[in-house]
């Protein structure tokens, strides 16, 4: 391939996507070293930071990785994980052929703070069984998850094995309930010193975030969880009709008091015209 100099296309992203064919193609493979940026300038004509632009954005995305001294090379793929927390996070990982082990960092009663007391519908204060986990996948740290879970038919949980078996699954046969289904939100976050610790990788690098309810039959919460995962090794997908939410400031055609609003617009509204058929009726603060 050559590099079109007269396109209005900058000569790095036109670099950029000439590893990443060569990657897609299989033409470069998990662990194999990619051409030194003096090699692609010298091939390509260009100058070593352009060279340099278009790696530092695949290492960045977690596509490509450097060892010192020894060069750049291609990474494993990320593993690809539906963002819902009613899904068994272990399950999904062996359906891939993956190896997962889990570590139990807390499990006890605690005072549950504003947030969870809202979401699991409970008085300020009440104490919850609180669970962390440190979740590994082929011996590596991968993911930290973080549930309340109301004591109340679920006191039992604190003598149970929830390393093992599927938390929901246990969730139920403690309690008779069915667990059916979750309302979860992906944010981006950077690693804060203890998570950094934890999982391996330097302070402030990329996190995906979840927050999330689960739900059992007759829309009753019965988890409030928090999940933190790689963002080099992890990327989300979402299927069918999905929900689009955005935080605006102040006051939303006049329905919500001031201050700061989630709107929200589902993919098949965003392709109507006009922002006024876009809006949701239902504005969360």
């Amino acid at each position: 391939m050559t590099l079109d100099k007269t396109s209005a296309q900058p000569l790095y992203l036109q670099i950029e996507e000439l590893l990443r064919g060569w990657i897609e193609s299989g033409k470069l493979r998990p662990g194999d070293r990619i051409p030194s940026e003096l090699e692609l300038a010298q091939t390509y004509g260009i100058s070593r930071m352009t060279a340099r632009r278009a790696i530092d954005t695949l290492v960045m995305e977690g596509i490509l990785f450097r060892r010192p001294g020894k060069g750049t090379f291609v990474a494993q793929p990320k593993t690809p994980f539906a963002p819902l927390t009613v899904f068994s996070f272990s399950t999904a990982m062996r359906t891939l052929g993956l190896f997962v082990s889990t570590k139990v960092l807390n499990l006890e009663l605690v005072a549950a703070p504003p947030r969870v007391a809202r979401d699991l519908q409970l008085p300020p204060q009440e104490e919850v069984i609180f669970l962390r986990r440190l979740r590994y996948v082929e011996n590596q740290p991968m993911a930290i998850h973080i549930s309340y879970i109301p004591k109340e038919r679920f006191l039992r949980l604190l003598d149970e094995d929830v390393t093992s078996r599927p938390l929901n699954k246990v969730m139920e046969e403690i309690s008779g309930l069915r667990i059916v289904a979750s309302r979860d939100y992906v944010e981006a976050a950077l690693a804060r010193p203890d998570e950094a610790s934890l999982l391996g990788i330097r302070q402030g690098a990329p996190l995906l975030l979840i927050r999330g309810i689960v739900y059992a039959e007759g829309e009753l919460p019965v988890r409030s969880t928090k999940s933190v995962f790689r963002g080099d090794h992890f990327r989300f997908f979402v299927a069918g009709n999905n929900l689009l939410e955005v935080k605006l400031p102040g006051r939303v055609r006049g329905e919500a008091q001031a201050g700061e609003e989630w709107v929200g617009l589902s993919s098949n509204m965003l392709e109507k015209s006009g922002a006024q058929n876009s809006i949701v009726s239902r504005i969360e603060k």
